[in-house]
């Protein structure tokens, strides 16, 4: 059944990129699936519930059939909240707005010089990152090595970088404040997606519906609003 789910979900690629990209990752360890609504289970740095449906009628006897044996769901639709948290508390929830870049899109040059980064970066990254109660280092060791990635350097010293996360989401994108608003942001974006375009994937990201500055870059850059979606921990 496993394989014929996955199937089904690449018949819509954009709406279904999180957790096409997750799989694509991972290993697809568990999956349920009631007429066209399925979650599947895959572990990263946790054990994440991917729910693909468009019908809450079929998510709520889903969620009620079986049981989900995690705490943690991922890109989780803002129709879906109520029925992914029913009887349950929330310990936490990350919201985020995902924009896809058309493929048509047209990006521009690469103005400033990047690299890509190993894993002598990652503790660097981690001591830098605004979301340390949502990630790891691990996290990012594994990220760095088996993805893509973006980094700036000036007198040696690493001072802006982008990487991607676990469902292929471009991500990790930082800039040291002294070196905000001079195109910095811009650079490691255009290389990501160049390097994303190389490999033929779709190009999607998160951005925190308050991060203003985020939110200007990438309509810049021509991403377009998908959805609103939220990664949620259960106690």
């Amino acid at each position: 059944m496993q394989p014929e789910i996955l199937a089904s979900l690449k018949k819509d690629p954009l709406r279904n990129c999180s957790v096409l990209g997750f799989f694509e990752n991972y290993p697809l360890e568990e999956a349920y699936g009631i007429g066209d609504s399925f979650v599947l289970l895959g572990e990263s740095d946790h054990l994440w519930a991917y729910i693909s449906s468009e019908s809450p009628t079929e998510l709520k006897e889903l969620l009620e059939k079986h049981r989900i044996n995690t705490k943690y769901f991922s890109s989780v639709e803002e129709w879906m909240k109520p029925i992914v948290t029913k009887n349950a508390e929330v310990e936490w929830e990350l919201a985020s707005l995902r924009f896809i870049l058309p493929e048509a899109q047209e990006i521009g040059p690469l103005r400033k010089e990047t690299c890509n980064l190993d894993e002598s970066f990652v503790d660097y990254i981690f001591e830098h990152s605004n979301y340390q109660a949502f990630t790891s280092t691990e996290y990012i060791k594994e990220r760095l090595e088996r993805s893509i990635s973006a980094g700036i350097m000036e007198d040696g010293v690493l001072v802006a970088w982008g990487l991607t996360h676990d469902d292929n989401a471009l991500g990790f994108l930082h800039v040291l404040p002294e070196y905000r608003r001079k195109g910095y942001g811009e650079a490691i974006l255009n290389s990501l997606i160049r390097k994303r375009r190389a490999e033929k994937k779709p190009i999607f990201l998160n951005v925190e519906p308050t991060n203003h500055s985020s939110l200007n870059l990438v309509q810049k850059m021509g991403f377009v609003l998908d959805r609103k979606i939220s990664w949620i921990k259960l106690k």
